[in-house]
């Protein structure tokens, strides 16, 4: 149950595509690890998933791609999640949707593709975000969704997303360049130009199973939103006050955090970071009533889901710049979570490794390790929320700053190489920032063990408490 925000390359200031996503697991906690998949990694053989009966052989040539799968993947799936290939293309798997009976009743979910397989068995063949909706829309025909599911492609140039409501159907638009959405786990596609293959793609017979099957509920028009989709007093507790939060923030004044009629893209009254995207992902309705860490309005605070959650098994943020040449364009921002607490992360996509801490996850705790460390962290910061936010807000803050400045610093010295191989360079150089940040946040743990023992109730002071 995740939430998704993407930014177009005019909407940004360094005229990056941005796509972002928090995934939220079911259960609090659900390790992940952060790993490169070498091209050419399987060239022969059957995929096969451990979740449904879909199987399918493997192309001959695969692309070198990152994905951040779960560990107990024998057991639950791999789900890859995100990642972006040496073509530069970012995939992220997925955003859960949900359509109404009526569309599930004539096109019910199959035993097919779902999230658990979606980026092992697409994001390794695409070349182009366009290619990826062609690539997976055509397997979806073929084999049938596992379940509902919004999918975002980009590349340097452009943003698709794509929603998969029921079993064989599906639609896709481009996400224009000068625009921003927010999107929160229902179906949130508007009116759709069935004469604009430019800015939208969708399954064959599509018009024609909405039409035989009378699903269009409105006069004129075809949103696809009022025909797949839902619209209930859950999505009002769950969904809708996220996009609420989310395009206000951004820029796009709404009122009502239980609005039906929110816009799928908007265009923000500013141009935007990956630090903005972020702040959205990292949000808990932040200086408003609906706050969990309000303390004067009980009720309120317990009205809406919040966007950052307990259960965030990572959040990411796929940048591919467009001011950089190719071979470091393309920087995937990762956060162990829960994203409240913790910062956003930078790991150059042209590389052969991450970081040994982000991929050498285990399930037994081990504080060495990103995953458990920024639990460890987020433990620490909200026992003690009123005292200790403070404190945590410095170091995110000085976590920014280091990341910010450890991009400029990689840009500069690979800018500055006479020779070398550039992937090997970036190999190391991830690794060396991952140090420098980890050492910020375990700085930053011991800090908040020593004031939190201050804070305990096992204190006593004879000349003050006789």
């Amino acid at each position: 149950m995740c939430t998704t925000v993407v930014v177009g390359k005019k909407a940004t200031k360094n005229g990056a595509t941005l796509i972002a996503r928090n995934c939220d697991a079911e259960i609090v906690i659900e390790p992940v690890k952060f790993i490169v998949v070498p091209e050419n990694d399987v060239t022969e053989g059957v995929y096969k998933s451990y979740l449904t009966h879909f199987k399918e052989n493997y192309p001959k040539k695969s692309l070198r791609y990152q994905m951040v799968p779960y560990i107990q993947y024998k057991k639950y799936g791999i789900f890859g999640e995100s990642g972006i290939n040496s073509k530069n293309v970012a995939m992220s798997a997925t955003e859960s949707i949900f359509s109404n009976t009526q569309v599930l009743a004539i096109d019910p979910l199959t035993d097919g593709l779902g999230e658990d397989s979606l980026v092992s068995v697409v994001l390794p063949y695409i070349s182009s975000a366009r290619e990826g909706v062609t690539y997976l829309g055509k397997l979806i025909e073929e084999y049938g969704s596992h379940e509902g599911n919004g999918v975002i492609f980009s590349d340097k140039d452009e943003i698709w997303y794509m929603e998969i409501p029921c079993g064989h159907h599906w639609i896709a638009q481009r996400v224009p360049d000068d625009c921003c959405a927010v999107i929160a786990n229902q179906s949130i596609i508007e009116e759709v130009d069935f004469n604009d293959p430019e800015n939208f793609m969708y399954s064959e017979g599509l018009r024609e199973f909405v039409d035989t099957y009378h699903l269009n509920p409105d006069y004129e028009g075809f949103n696809f939103r009022h025909i797949f989709g839902t619209s209930s007093k859950e999505d009002r507790e769950y969904n809708t006050p996220r996009v609420w939060y989310g395009q206000n923030y951004l820029g796009h004044k709404v009122e009502d955090p239980r609005s039906s009629d929110m816009p799928f893209v908007f265009k923000p009254n500013r141009k935007l970071s990956y630090e903005d995207v972020g702040a959205v992902l990292s949000s808990h309705y932040d200086e408003t009533i609906y706050d969990p860490f309000n303390s004067t309005d009980d009720a309120s605070r317990k009205l809406f889901r919040p966007i950052s959650m307990n259960r965030t098994s990572q959040s990411h943020i796929l940048e591919i710049r467009n001011d950089v040449p190719e071979e470091i364009a393309a920087i995937t921002w990762i956060n162990s979570g829960p994203t409240a607490f913790n910062p956003y992360v930078p790991f150059y996509a042209n590389s052969n490794d991450t970081a040994p801490s982000y991929n050498n996850t285990s399930m037994t705790y081990d504080i060495n390790q990103a995953y458990w460390m920024h639990r460890t962290l987020a433990v620490l910061v909200e026992r003690d929320y009123d005292v200790l936010k403070t404190v945590n807000f410095d170091y995110l803050s000085a976590a920014r700053q280091l990341a910010n400045h450890m991009v400029l610093e990689t840009d500069r010295a690979y800018k500055a190489m006479q020779s070398g191989d550039v992937t090997d360079f970036l190999t190391k150089q991830n690794k060396q920032n991952v140090e420098e940040m980890n050492h910020l946040t375990m700085t930053h743990i011991g800090e908040l063990v020593k004031k939190g023992l201050g804070l305990s109730k096992l204190t006593f002071d004879i000349t003050k408490d006789v």
